[in-house]
C-alpha cells in the first residue's frame, strides 16, 4: 500500500460582533485570560481571534467555546447561560448548513 501526501491550505473569513463593555463579554475575557492564558494583559482581540479559529476547526457555533462560552447568531436570540457576549454573522451559520 502507497500512501499519498496532499497538503491543502484553506482560508476564511468569519464576521463576528461583540461589546468589549457588555458584563457577558468581560466574564468571558476575564475567564479565558485565567483559564486559556494565565496572562491578565491578553487583549480582547486575541480571545476573538481565538473563537474565530474556534469556530472555524469546529464549524458549529452551537459548541460551547473552551474558556470563553457560547457565541450566539447575528439577528437570534442569544444563549441563555454561559453567553460570551460575541455573535457570528448569519452568513457563517448557512456556510455550515447541510
Amino acid at each position: 500500500m502507497k500512501l499519498m501526501k496532499l497538503t491543502l491550505e484553506f482560508t476564511s473569513e468569519i464576521e463576528l460582533a461583540y461589546d468589549e463593555e457588555s458584563p457577558e463579554f468581560q466574564e468571558a475575557l476575564a475567564s479565558y485570560r485565567e483559564l486559556a492564558t494565565g496572562d491578565p494583559d491578553t487583549t480582547a482581540r486575541e480571545m476573538v481571534q481565538h473563537v474565530a479559529h474556534q469556530l472555524r476547526e469546529w464549524g458549529d457555533h452551537h459548541r460551547i467555546i473552551e474558556c470563553v462560552g457560547y457565541v450566539g447568531l447575528l439577528g437570534s436570540p442569544t444563549p441563555a447561560e454561559n453567553y460570551s457576549g460575541i455573535q457570528v454573522g448569519p452568513d457563517y451559520a448557512e456556510r455550515w448548513a447541510l
